[in-house]
């Protein structure tokens, strides 16, 4: 939004000496002429810019109309770059792009190149090396509605596959590893849930606000993973795939068995992907117990079997 973007102007002019209107344009990925456009509106609004000619030149606000105020230290300003940065990777937004233009606004003068270098070692990048862009509409049609508290429908494909039509009262969205959910009341199951957003189709937002009810923040903080029931799960593992699941599931949960290999106590949900993950591992895993998860693979490998035969 424009007014943001003239907010964001306005600090980091606060902020600095001067600086260029080409460095302004990359800072909120928009062109030269529409920053113009912007400083001569902040101008018009009563707050006094200079202009610097020559080399080194740009725009400032007048010294006099400046007041000094720093919130942030340069280790904050790193740390806030960094997070947004991560959270850019996963969510294709303009505010996010107008937030991270107003930090870079607060760098002190002296630590602009040292702190950009900070923030270039470490890289956060939350997408899939496969990104489904068509779920960039469902994600910010179930933003608007828990921003407006207003009632969601929607078609859900649960993980057997049935479809069925949800009326919902959205709390917030979660991103859990790489895949985005949908938290909050489901007026058609009467409980708080968590819904995969891959798995919703036809979102519509009602004209119908919602209050929040007693007890479901509580209800969803407990269940991050909505009605899917985790399981103990015991694996007798090769050595090959001993430090991939180390990696995920922590070292102490891999420790070596009496046969050579490895032993490795996790927990998974019970469902089909839990099953295609421990496929993935081809002979080198093996379900020890519970015995219904190794029963329901043995199951599927002969179906896998049948089909290639």
């Amino acid at each position: 939004m424009k007014i943001d973007r003239l907010i964001a102007i306005i600090m980091i002019l606060l902020e600095r000496e001067k600086i260029s209107a080409p460095v302004l344009a990359e800072m909120f990925e928009v062109s030269t002429r529409t920053i113009y456009r912007d400083i001569d509106a902040i101008n018009m609004a009563g707050i006094p810019i200079v202009s610097y000619t020559g080399p080194g030149g740009g725009v400032g606000i007048l010294d006099s109309y400046k007041v000094e105020k720093r919130l942030f230290n340069t280790a904050d300003i790193t740390s806030l770059l960094l997070g947004l940065g991560s959270i850019r990777t996963s969510m294709d937004d303009s505010e996010i792009v107008t937030t991270l233009a107003k930090i870079r606004g607060m760098i002190p003068e002296g630590e602009q190149q040292r702190i950009e270098s900070d923030v270039r070692r470490i890289k956060i990048d939350l997408s899939p090396w496969h990104t489904r862009r068509d779920l960039q509409p469902a994600l910010d049609t179930a933003r608007s509605a828990i921003e407006e508290q207003r009632v969601l429908f929607f078609t859900y494909g649960d993980r057997l596959y049935q479809k069925s039509r949800r009326e919902a009262e959205p709390y917030r969205l979660l991103l859990k590893g790489i895949d985005w959910f949908v938290q909050g009341y489901c007026r058609t199951r009467k409980e708080a849930r968590t819904f995969k957003l891959s798995r919703m189709r036809d979102l519509e937002i009602s004209g119908e606000r919602f209050s929040y009810r007693e007890g479901i923040w509580e209800a969803l903080d407990h269940s991050p993973g909505g009605d899917e029931r985790r399981e103990r799960v015991i694996l007798r593992i090769d050595k090959r795939i001993a430090e991939e699941i180390a990696s995920v599931y922590g070292d102490e949960a891999v420790y070596p068995d009496e046969y050579g290999g490895y032993t490795a106590d996790i927990e998974l949900p019970d469902n089909e992907w839990a099953y295609g993950y421990l496929l993935s591992f081809g002979d080198s895993c093996e379900i020890i117990e519970p015995r219904h998860m190794r029963q329901r693979l043995q199951e599927l490998v002969r179906r896998i079997y049948n089909r290639y035969e």
